[in-house]
């Protein structure tokens, strides 16, 4: 077998492979035996087709098949010797077979070569923390918001924005009604902005029992393009109507969360906001540091990390929006967005955060930076402690799902990149 590497763009390689004899003869076989039991041709008994008629019928298939063959076996002996790392699944992109000479061209994205830049003695500003009144009006006000009650409205009230409302609704597009359109006790707070155009809006001064017309026009680049810049008109009756009541900031409320009096209420809050505060000033600063480091180095990212990437956070996107008791569909039709156009949003932020990893990883790697035993077991108690369980049991229930061998690489990695982050932290001036 004989390997020819050449490197493309964007740390994507191709690679051209050729292989004769016995071992194309031998893979040829067994892939027109298997096509042979199994296929019925006109003319001929189940698996009794002759094999020169199987090879002219099924040409196409056999190259492919022989091809999946060879590379299952080659495989691990093409990546070793090349010394490549692949980061996705090999692309055919050409395909040629013959009795005895099988030849292949793929391509596949491998793990960015990088040259690291200067990563030590950096330097960064660091923001100093003073407590203010200002700062803790502000919290309190958070506070005061986030004990805020939903309430039923009077009888005869109208609706304001913020207010949250049950509605009934069906939309209609030159007078047909459209899919997806219609549904019933969904619950809208107004002044969202999750609906299109002034639907929220035109909401506004509407009564419990209240029926009426909704005109809106959809974007002209709404991602069902039936309905992309038309005009539309939603027939709705507002069933419920609730609105924001904000309690009254003295010592009963504060016994209500937990505090003595409103005097401790103040001092646990200042003590509270100091320890946030610290915290996200060190964050920004250790990111600031990194961010140096990643400047200072080069490297191309191949598009296939940043796409994996972008596919972990709409993930995560759908998953809280379920938990929301929405999807992402409804998501998309009520915001005008496309997937499309929500990754290529998501795009700078995941290829960035790809960009780092790749560089701390470059990093840990000249500095010999590893993740011992006791430093995962330490991190391992803590996602556990998050769960509500004992490790144990975490690792029996990961066991159960077979994601434990997963899990603890993942452990392992995110215990690696905070230390070569304290290295650099350690080092920066």
């Amino acid at each position: 077998m004989t390997v020819e590497i050449k490197k493309l763009e964007n740390s994507s390689v191709e690679i051209f492979v050729t292989l004769e004899g016995e071992a194309v003869k031998n893979n040829k076989n067994i892939v027109l035996n298997k096509i042979a039991k199994s296929v019925e041709l006109p003319g001929f008994r189940k698996g009794k087709a002759p094999i020169t008629t199987i090879e002219a019928k099924f040409k196409e298939e056999i190259k492919e098949e022989v091809a999946d063959l060879i590379i299952r076996e080659k495989y691990e002996e093409i990546i070793n010797s090349n010394n490549l790392k692949p980061v996705e699944q090999l692309k055919t992109v050409s395909l040629n077979l013959t009795d005895d000479k099988f030849e292949a061209t793929f391509v596949v994205d491998v793990y960015p070569e990088i040259t690291l830049g200067e990563y030590k003695g950096l330097e960064a500003e660091k923001e100093t923390f003073e407590m203010s009144d200002i700062l803790l009006n502000n919290e309190i006000e958070e506070l005061l918001e986030k004990s805020t009650k939903l309430v039923e409205a009077e009888e005869g009230y109208a609706a304001q924005l913020e207010d949250t409302i049950t509605l009934d609704f069906e939309g209609f597009v030159d007078g047909e009604a459209f899919e997806g359109g219609k549904a019933e006790a969904y619950s809208l707070k107004l002044g969202s902005k999750s609906f299109i155009d002034t639907f929220e809006d035109q909401l506004v001064g509407y009564q419990v029992g209240q029926e009426g017309e909704v005109n809106v026009t959809f974007p002209k680049e709404y991602f069902k393009d039936e309905l992309a810049g038309k005009p539309a008109i939603f027939k709705v009756k507002v069933t419920s109507i609730k609105k924001l009541v904000k309690p009254v900031l003295d010592d009963e409320f504060a016994k209500d969360n937990d505090f003595d009096s409103l005097e401790e209420l103040k001092s646990k809050k200042q003590e509270e906001i100091t320890e946030r505060e610290t915290q996200r000033i060190e964050a920004e600063y250790k990111n600031s540091i990194v961010n140096k480091a990643v400047e200072n180095s080069t490297l191309m990212i191949p598009n296939s990390m940043i796409d994996r990437e972008i596919s972990y956070r709409l993930s995560e996107i759908e998953n809280n929006l379920k938990m929301q008791g929405a999807n992402l569909e409804m998501y998309m039709q009520m915001s005008g967005l496309t997937v499309e156009k929500l990754a290529e949003q998501i795009r700078p932020v995941a290829e960035s955060k790809v960009k780092r990893d790749v560089v701390l990883d470059a990093i840990a790697l000249a500095e010999n930076i590893e993740a011992n035993e006791e430093e995962i077991e330490e991190k391992m108690n803590k996602v556990a402690e998050i769960y509500n369980m004992e490790l144990a049991k975490l690792k029996e229930e990961l066991e159960k799902a077979g994601n434990l061998v997963n899990f603890m690489e993942n452990i392992k990695a995110d215990v690696r990149i905070n230390k070569t982050v304290d290295v650099l932290v350690a080092n920066a001036k």
